[in-house]
């Protein structure tokens, strides 16, 4: 096919690997044919229910293969899919939900203790026609909530060929997602997303990162709302053969366990959960032999820490981080085998064939080779764009065409990218550039710490001064003096942090980035 869709090169792989399991979640398989099936019969229900082509529909829930078959489902029928992240609350959802225009959300009935239906029932959505609730078998409990079950087993369905008609329609130049940025930065920006863009970013992430074949086993840790868990995670696996393992919730022993059982080859981690596997007492009599790759990364690793997953992880498996934007639609770059622990810890490695970069300055001219500046990127899968925001876009674009990222960082004489931080992070000490990741991963490697983050606080001196946030490694005292001191000794004086605050952990985002907004709220 010329200009396939998502859905197109998922019925290819589907045929090929019909009697292969594709998912395996909560003790059950489904194989690419039963896959197949059900997200056929959700797109029967969506087209019977009015959905056309080209709306938009959400999907707020944990991972589980309900929230696989219900995005299959959108993407058969035409639809654009809206992920949400799991611990925004009501009004946060519903501002997405408004935003994107949605005509219909698939959502876990809660999250813990939070009621996501509850939650929408008190939102103004207008819009919004049915709430699909994942993983429940019953009927309509309201004047539009159904359950995933019923709307699969909806007798007024349409039929194949409706179905049919719906998927030949779709192409590569059809919107396939408008994945909403985390907000670090400010409001949200609706990053839009083509069929084909995908595809591509799933090939290159196939071919170059992840080195895919049909019996590797993934085990998707990452959130199914952001791109390391979907498209970098179960999309692009469902179109090479792979089965996925959908993580909902994290606990070292059972992610030990399940790693051993199911013979898993590809574990995306952050630093937070590697270490914590590292550390569990069952790690050394767990068999971790079949892991081929261990991604690590979303913020500051130290370079310990990739010295201890080398060990920890056996000599067959490589250690990666790479780095990625929701714009780019996953990956930019990454490490690769022979990489060392310095290379792994402290750069994000080479950029993909299919993607150019350059560092620029404030005037976005392209800046000489080991000097800092602000990473720029152009390739085909970058975004067309932000949803209904013209002034954004146009700020996100150099005039030759190149995404400007807001990270700052520079490119090392072996092409390697050293990411510094976010260029809104960064802060003034005495007119010096104070860079709070680069100032952490220095931290980083002091005994007795095990996270550590830092922010820029006002000073009537120096303009800005550096606080650090530090977790302290288990059962390890340590005092801000301490640190002060031997920072002091590591950094250059404007860079080492005037206060510390020690802390039982960081706040962290859904995929492990510190959110520096609730930082400065404690400082």
């Amino acid at each position: 096919m010329e200009n396939p869709s998502l859905y197109h090169r998922f019925q290819q792989a589907a045929a090929i690997y019909a009697d292969h399991i594709s998912i395996r979640f909560a003790g059950q398989d489904w194989t690419y044919r039963d896959l197949e099936k059900a997200s056929r019969e959700v797109a029967a229900s969506l087209i019977a229910l009015g959905i056309e082509h080209g709306d938009r529909i959400g999907i707020w829930g944990v991972n589980s293969a309900e929230w696989v078959i219900a995005a299959l489902g959108i993407q058969a029928a035409g639809g654009v899919l809206i992920p949400i992240g799991t611990r925004l609350r009501g009004r946060e959802a519903g501002d997405i939900l408004r935003d994107a225009k949605a005509r219909l959300v698939f959502t876990d009935r809660g999250f813990g203790e939070y009621s996501y239906v509850d939650a929408l029932g008190a939102q103004d959505l207008p819009a919004v026609e049915h709430i699909v609730v994942l993983g429940e078998t019953g009927g309509s409990t309201g004047d539009r909530v159904l359950s995933l079950n019923a709307l699969r087993n909806w007798s007024d369905r349409a039929n194949d060929a409706a179905v049919d008609a719906r998927i030949a329609r779709g192409s590569g130049d059809d919107l396939a997602d408008i994945i909403f940025t985390s907000g670090t930065t400010g409001r949200p920006k609706g990053v839009l997303m083509t069929q084909r863009q995908s595809l591509i970013a799933c090939d290159i992430q196939a071919a170059e990162v992840n080195g895919f074949n049909s019996d590797d086993v993934f085990g998707v840790t990452y959130p199914f709302a952001h791109n390391a868990g979907y498209r970098a995670g179960w999309q692009v696996s469902l179109l090479y053969g792979v089965r996925i393992l959908p993580v909902s919730s994290f606990d070292a022993g059972d992610l030990l366990r399940m790693i051993e059982r199911e013979r898993v080859t590809m574990l995306p981690t952050v630093p937070v959960i590697a270490q914590a596997l590292i550390d569990h007492p069952d790690r050394k009599k767990t068999d971790l032999s079949s892991l081929r790759i261990v991604s690590t990364g979303g913020t500051t690793v130290p370079v310990r820490l990739i010295e201890d997953m080398l060990v920890s992880f056996g000599k067959n498996t490589m250690i990666q981080t790479g780095y990625g934007l929701t714009e780019t639609a996953g990956s930019v770059t990454t490490t690769g085998k022979g990489d060392g622990p310095e290379v792994i810890a402290q750069t994000v490695g080479h950029i993909l064939s299919n993607m150019e970069m350059k560092i620029v300055g404030p005037d976005q001219a392209e800046v000489p080779i080991g000097e800092p500046g602000e990473v720029a990127v152009r390739g085909p899968q970058v975004t067309l764009g932000y949803l209904d925001n013209p002034e954004a876009t146009a700020k996100a674009f150099t005039q030759d065409g190149f995404l400007l990222t807001g990270d700052a960082g520079w490119i090392d004489e072996a092409g390697n990218l050293h990411i510094t931080d976010r260029i809104k992070d960064m802060y003034l000490c005495g007119g010096f550039n104070c860079y709070p990741a680069e100032i952490e991963r220095v931290m980083s490697m002091m005994p007795g710490i095990s996270q550590v983050a830092v922010i820029g606080v006002d000073d009537t001196r120096l303009g800005q001064v550096g606080r650090a946030f530090v977790v302290p490694v288990a059962h390890h005292d340590l005092t801000e003096a301490e640190i002060i001191a031997w920072c002091r000794e590591e950094l250059a004086n404007y860079k080492v942090p005037r206060s510390v605050r020690i802390v039982d952990s960081l706040p962290l985002n859904a995929t492990g980035k510190v959110i520096k907004a609730d930082l400065r709220a404690m400082a």
